[in-house]
Parts: structure tokens; C-alpha cells; sequence
């Protein structure tokens, strides 16, 4: 077999495989196979190889190693907003909110309008209590998207951090913008309750 038909080989393998662990296992072997001689590696090749094995990681729970392959991924290519994006998620379940708003950041230089990126970075701003900031990404995000099931979680989320920072009218305003695209949800609902209540607390 020779060496392309041996990486798509173990591609296809890892393609079809629905067990990170073995995922993990065909990556290394690609990844062995060009050990021997740097020279045959395509940059985007590898990068795509070590990103992938550190989401197989991540959904074994393992985020150290994770974060090693991401780091790996990106030295092979620093413009690979996913594997930025991926990373800065490993570090938010590690609460390392600084770290993984840095990884959006540099999602966000080079695609300013990531939808993923702004999401993430909103909640991730709103966890170290920076919620002005985090409103500022959720509107960002309400030019870019139609009105769906995931627009109904950005509104969320905003009034969540209007509700923070005891911005109760806006809150409201977002929450029943939830339920306009969203009749039946939980969080809106019961939000909307606890802000009404204060609200007439202050009348």
C-alpha cells in the first residue's frame, strides 16, 4: 500500500468510526506514518489530523490532551478557526475563561462575523461577569442569523446578562423575544416570572 492509499485508508477508518478511541487510534497512525519524513507532510493535512484527534479527545473528557493536539494543530496552521474555536471550548469546561475568550479573539481577527466564536465568547464574558461585553456579542450576532431555534438562545442568553446587571425592562424585552420564536421555553418562561416579580416589586 502506498503512503496516500495508507492515509486514506486510515481516513475512511476514522471517518466511519463512531469511537473516539479508535478515531484517536487511526489519526496516530497517519500521523505515525509521516514520522519519518517531515518533508511529505502537507501543513493543512496535519493540522485537520491533530484537530480532529483533540475533539475525539474532548469527548472522552480528556482536556489536557485535548488542548496538546489543538496546540499541535495550530502550529501547522494559525488560521484554522476551528480548531481556535474547538480549544477555546475545552477551556471554557475548564473554566479557564480568559484563555478561551483569547481563542475567540482570534477566531474573531480573522472571521469578524464566527457565529460560533461570538456565541461563546458572549458566555464566556458573562461568567467572569462582564455582561455588557457579552450583550455586545449577542447583538452582533442578532444581524448575522434569521430567526431560528439557535436565535432563540442568543436572545436568552442576553436577557440573562440584562438581568445581571439588574436591566430588568431589557431583560423583559429579550425574554419575550424567546418566546416569540420559542412559545414553549423553559428558561424564558421562568425568567420572565422572576423579572416580572421584581418588577412590580419596584412599581
Amino acid at each position: 500500500m502506498d503512503e496516500q492509499s495508507f492515509d486514506d485508508y486510515w481516513f475512511k477508518e476514522s471517518f466511519f468510526s463512531e469511537d473516539p478511541e479508535d478515531k484517536i487510534a487511526c489519526y496516530d497512525r497517519i500521523l505515525e506514518s509521516h514520522s519519518e519524513d517531515p518533508s511529505l507532510w502537507n501543513h493543512d493535512l496535519i493540522a485537520l489530523i491533530w484537530g480532529n484527534k483533540g475533539i475525539a479527545y474532548s469527548y472522552l473528557g480528556m482536556h489536557e490532551k485535548a488542548l496538546e493536539c489543538f496546540d499541535m494543530a495550530l502550529q501547522h496552521n494559525k488560521l484554522d478557526v476551528d480548531v481556535w474555536c474547538n480549544k477555546g471550548i475545552v477551556l471554557f469546561s475548564l473554566e479557564r475563561y480568559d484563555e478561551a475568550i483569547f481563542c475567540y479573539n482570534k477566531v474573531l481577527d480573522i472571521d469578524v462575523s464566527n457565529e460560533s466564536a461570538l456565541f461563546n465568547k458572549g458566555i464566556a464574558l458573562a461568567h467572569i461577569g462582564k455582561h455588557e461585553e457579552a450583550i455586545a456579542c449577542y447583538s452582533k450576532l442578532h444581524k448575522e442569523l434569521e430567526i431560528d431555534s439557535k436565535f432563540a438562545v442568543i436572545w436568552y442568553k442576553k436577557g440573562i446578562a440584562y438581568k445581571s446587571l439588574g436591566q430588568l425592562d431589557d431583560a423583559t424585552k429579550c425574554f419575550l423575544k424567546v418566546l416569540e420564536i420559542d412559545p414553549e421555553h423553559g428558561g424564558a418562561i421562568e425568567s420572565l416570572k422572576r423579572v416580572t416579580r421584581k418588577l412590580k416589586k419596584t412599581v
